[in-house]
């Protein structure tokens, strides 16, 4: 019995290792053609994995894109952005030109009043479309901070790896500027160098989100900022924080009331003076914020036979508060003695603004920027 299970034993063991040789001397070879390809890919995947991780170590990237302007013809728009996400230029949302200034996590914008009427702000896209405005990246196609600071935009550009490699050799295009890059996906969805050291240079918007991403139009071009160019950056963005003034606040509205209304004219002068009380409510606005009320108030003053004259004020109050504000009219008074009865008509409109700390928020891009380089 046990010479017999020995025998059984031998000859299966005999059975797999003709199994396995079988395999073996059966398997066939890639044809010189297949393994040409093979390289080529794999040269490609080289190219395209060292350009998004040096993407994703820049200091600060340069977005360019073209767009056209309202006669039709092209025109040049600019936007950079710091590791961060500290930004500043400007963007092509859904076709318009939009300004951005985007320090420490605060955005303000500013667009024409057709951008504002576009998103539902009918009421306020007069005045919002004098100035800036702040806001939140929510409130946008899409938010630079979170998109496109460089490690953002080297995540997201991997995750869209998958969809971007083709069958067959990779598609291969010089650029106007003599530069040769890989074109991976539809239409050349990104583009990277194939001369060493490999770099991003264009990418569609459409692969940070498909959804919202094809509103910042079809491709931006992009480059890392060192050196000079950072220092520059660091100096534009001090001179755009300076200038950002008193924005409204795009998130909050105001009701405004006049309470009282005292008229007091002054006898043989012809001057008139009105005081109100003028009481705000605000609704809205970024939790934490102490927004700022900004009140004008104009009264229209008649008098029988001597015509209609208007005088306004302006003033700065506290979200919630009632304050007293005052204007005065002169009538020209014909040379003889009369009585006349006189009315006030007042009315107040109030603008929401933000208070902005510029030197504080320049002492934290100091900082920023020094960290980086620039």
């Amino acid at each position: 019995m046990r010479a017999r299970w020995t025998a059984v034993a031998v000859v299966l063991l005999g059975g797999l290792l003709s199994g396995c040789q079988v395999s073996v001397t059966g398997a066939a070879g890639l044809s010189a053609a297949d393994r040409q390809l093979a390289q080529q890919r794999a040269e490609q995947q080289s190219a395209v994995d060292a350009a998004l991780q040096e993407l994703a170590k820049a200091p600060a990237l340069q977005y360019d894109t073209t767009v056209k302007d309202a006669s039709g013809n092209p025109a040049e728009l600019g936007f950079r952005v710091t590791r961060s996400g500290d930004g500043l230029g400007a963007l092509p949302f859904e076709g318009r030109r939009v300004q951005l200034v985007e320090p420490n996590g605060q955005l303000y914008l500013s667009a024409d009043a057709e951008y504002w009427k576009s998103h539902g702000l009918e009421e306020n896209s007069t005045q919002f479309g004098t100035g800036w405005v702040q806001t939140v990246g929510t409130e946008l196609p899409m938010d630079p901070a979170a998109r496109l600071s460089p490690p953002k935009l080297a995540d997201a550009l991997r995750n869209a790896l998958p969809t971007l490699y083709r069958a067959g050799p990779p598609q291969r295009q010089k650029l106007a500027d003599g530069t040769e890059v890989y074109e991976l996906g539809s239409l050349g969805a990104l583009q990277v160098s194939t001369a060493q050291p490999h770099r991003v240079v264009s990418f569609s918007p459409a692969l940070l989100d498909p959804r919202s991403g094809p509103k910042l139009g079809t491709a931006f071009r992009v480059r890392p900022l060192a050196g000079a160019e950072l220092k520059q950056f660091h100096t534009d963005f001090d001179a755009a924080v300076d200038g950002l003034g008193q924005p409204f606040d795009g998130l909050a509205q105001a009701s405004v009331t006049v309470l009282s209304d005292k008229l007091n004219c002054q006898d043989f002068v012809g001057s008139c003076k009105t005081t109100v009380d003028v009481a705000n409510n605000v609704v809205g606005g970024k939790p934490g914020s102490k927004p700022t009320v900004h009140l004008k108030l104009s009264v229209e003053i008649s008098a029988e036979t001597l015509g209609v004259e208007t005088c306004t004020a302006q003033t700065d109050a506290a979200a919630g508060s009632t304050v007293s504000m005052s204007c005065s009219v002169k009538f020209v008074l014909p040379n003889r003695t009369a009585s006349y009865q006189v009315q006030a008509k007042p009315a107040a409109v109030g603008e929401v603004r933000v208070p902005v700390d510029p030197n504080g928020l320049k002492a934290k891009l100091a900082t920023t920027f020094a960290a980086l380089g620039g």
